[in-house]
């Protein structure tokens, strides 16, 4: 490597540092109020909340990274252009390729380690994250327990507390549906009140006051109804720690998963599939179809390309049907039996599922491979840019949320099942390598696009 090489390298570290660190800053901002509510309004030990926030770096770092080389290539060649450092290695006859390539096999390196991260480290972190909030909610289920959201975790009971002070446990407009007396739950209203644990954590205390009970004492006679006015009114809750820890975490969500168990999962959800599939096949041909293929072609969902097509050809169908006299009953093609539309339903929920698993082994891939794209995209205009250093570095941010919007968009289609979960989750690389590409055969002159044009002209 030559001493230029290794001048444009040192160039990069500082705008690298600095790129990590503000992004990693942003997301942190995220759920900095979630740390602190933790920490001062649920009660949590400090200790806890740091080690929480530590377990939750893991994910932010995977995206801080592909976002820092952005940064770096973008603030280091802008400086290095607006200096005109790169108009003296030109004139000097240094290619400008010369010192991309170390820079790409920097980002190269980065993406073997990120890759690695992703695969062994992320998902621990992930699953040591997601057991520690789970401790803590079994050893302080308190913060289980929030304002404004019906709290479904305790069983036969059904709660909305409309202000909650944690440190008190001081509650007002309180409302709570009791499922212990029927099908018809008893509502329970209470203006203001307290809640406590028992020493062990185990036995939730409701004090309600100034409050009423409406209740039906007979489902066979519904036009008795019964109205009770108190001033003091207790429910016991009886096992809240063990029905708030309700994670068996036993098995693993597809973010806390390596590659390899990934894949097993998917082979075993494709297994579970082709059972169902096989199940399918006697109902398919009593309905006159040959093949589950023929079937689906019919029935099942559309892919992207043919997703307007049928949009907009149904919507023409259903004009010409509703015209016609009694026009408003569909016909019988429409109607499946019900036995054949659950196996469908089974059928779409194991296909999803396949699909987040395959978009997590790309995930683990393709956002690493993501150093190299920000390399091509962001030495190029780095070069033409010829601003300040700084401000470009910032703009840099926005590009890398458009990238992730891009990715997020992916991740959507491929969960509708309107993509491919590899081309999905790849799309953004692709479309930003295919731009990286040309900027960098253009900023190297190794293709004189100017030339190209006028040609064509």
């Amino acid at each position: 490597m030559s001493i230029l090489q290794k001048y444009v390298l040192r160039e990069h570290l500082f705008p690298f540092v600095m790129g990590f660190s503000v992004v990693t800053f942003l997301l942190t901002m995220d759920l900095l109020f979630d740390y602190l509510d933790l920490l001062i309004g649920k009660g949590i030990p400090g200790l806890i909340v740091l080690q929480l926030f530590m377990y939750g770096l893991g994910w932010m770092i995977a995206l801080s990274i592909p976002c820092a080389v952005l940064v770096a290539s973008l603030m280091t060649f802008g400086r290095l252009s607006q200096d005109n450092e790169i108009a003296a290695m030109r004139s000097s006859g240094v290619n400008v390729l010369s010192i991309l390539v170390p820079s790409i096999a920097a980002a190269a390196a980065l993406t073997v380690l990120l890759a690695l991260f992703m695969n062994f480290v992320l998902p621990e972190t992930n699953h040591a994250f997601a057991n520690l909030l789970i401790d803590i909610s079994r050893k302080r289920p308190a913060a289980q327990i929030r304002e404004g959201v019906f709290i479904e975790d305790f069983d036969g009971y059904s709660m909305l507390i409309n202000r909650l002070d944690d440190r008190s446990g001081r509650m007002s407009n309180v409302t709570i549906y009791d499922f212990h007396t029927g099908s018809v739950p008893t509502t329970i209203f209470a203006r203001k009140g307290r809640l406590s644990f028992s020493e062990d954590q185990d036995i939730l205390t409701l004090f309600l006051q100034d409050g009423e009970i409406h209740e039906i004492p007979d489902v066979s006679e519904p036009r008795k109804y019964r109205r009770l006015v108190f001033k003091t009114h207790v429910i016991n809750i009886s096992n809240v720690a063990g029905q708030l820890e309700r994670s068996d975490r036993q098995v693993r969500g597809e973010r806390e998963m390596n590659v390899a168990a990934l894949m097993e999962r998917i082979r075993q959800l494709s297994t579970q599939q082709y059972v169902v599939r096989r199940s399918l096949t006697p109902q398919i041909k009593s309905l006159g179809y040959g093949t589950y293929e023929e079937f689906m072609d019919k029935f099942g969902p559309p892919g992207l390309g043919a997703l307007l097509e049928k949009t907009a050809g149904s919507l023409a169908f259903w004009r010409r049907w509703t015209a016609r006299p009694g026009g408003d009953t569909p016909p019988p093609e429409f109607y499946l039996p019900r036995g054949i539309q659950f196996t469908l339903l089974e059928l779409q929920a194991l296909d999803r599922q396949i699909n987040s698993f395959k978009v997590e082994v790309h995930k683990k891939l393709s956002i690493p491979f993501a150093c190299i794209i920000f390399v091509l995209v962001g030495g190029p205009l780095g070069m033409k840019a010829r601003k300040s250093g700084l401000s470009i570095g910032f703009a840099s941010i926005g590009f890398f949320v458009f990238y992730y919007i891009f990715l997020l968009g992916g991740e959507q289609l491929a969960d509708r099942r309107l993509l491919p979960p590899g081309l999905a989750v790849w799309m953004p690389n692709i479309v930003l390598g295919a731009l990286g590409a040309i900027l960098t055969l253009s900023a190297c002159e190794l293709i004189d696009f100017s030339r190209l044009r006028r040609r064509t002209r």
